[in-house]
C-alpha cells in the first residue's frame, strides 16, 4: 500500500487527456505555450513533468524512491537553485510568501487542508496556472485545483525564494 494508510483522495478532479480528451486523465496535459516563456517557470515545470506518472510513496522524496507530495515539490525546487531541504507541505507553507490565488502565478505552490487528519497544510502541489496544478497523488499528476474535492481543501497559495 503505497498511501502509508493515509485516506487521500486523489482521483477527483482529474482534467480530460489530451487537449482533444484524449490520453489518461490526469497524465496527459498540454500547458498553455505562454506559461513557458517566463523562464524560471519553465526550467520548474520541465523538472516537474519529468515524473508525471511516478507512483505515490509516503515519505518517499527521490526519483528512485517515488515521491510523496512535499517530496516532489521539494526535489523539484531544489533542483532548480532553491534551499528548501525536504519538508513537510505544513513546513513549505512555513517557507513561502502568502499570496491570494489572484497573485499566483505558473511555478508558486497551491497548499491544502483536510486531506488528511494532521494539522496545518496536509498536500502541496506546483500551480500551473489556469486553475491547475501538478502534485503527487497517486501517481503524480495533473488536478485542477476547483474540481469538488481540491476546492473543499483548497487553503492558500504561497511563493518560494531564492
Amino acid at each position: 500500500d503505497t498511501l502509508g494508510g493515509r485516506p487521500y483522495l486523489f482521483n477527483g478532479g482529474l482534467p480530460p487527456g489530451g487537449s482533444d480528451g484524449s490520453g489518461t486523465p490526469g497524465i496527459d496535459y498540454q500547458i498553455p505555450a505562454e506559461a513557458l516563456t517566463d523562464e524560471e517557470f519553465a526550467a520548474i515545470y520541465k523538472e516537474a513533468q519529468k515524473y508525471v506518472g511516478t507512483p505515490y510513496v509516503w515519505g518517499g522524496s527521490t526519483p528512485e524512491t517515488g515521491f510523496d507530495c512535499s517530496g516532489y515539490v521539494c526535489w523539484v525546487y531544489n533542483q532548480n537553485g532553491y534551499d528548501v531541504g525536504r519538508t513537510t507541505a505544513n513546513g513549505l507553507w512555513q517557507k513561502s510568501q502568502h499570496i491570494s490565488e489572484a497573485e499566483a502565478k505558473p511555478g508558486d505552490l497551491v497548499f491544502f487542508k483536510g486531506t488528511y487528519d494532521t494539522p496545518g497544510m496536509s498536500h502541496t502541489g506546483i500551480y500551473l496556472g489556469n486553475g491547475m496544478m501538478v502534485s503527487a497523488g497517486d501517481p503524480i499528476k495533473y488536478a485542477n485545483i476547483h474540481s469538488s474535492y481540491w476546492e473543499k481543501h483548497l487553503a492558500g497559495f504561497g511563493r518560494l525564494s531564492k
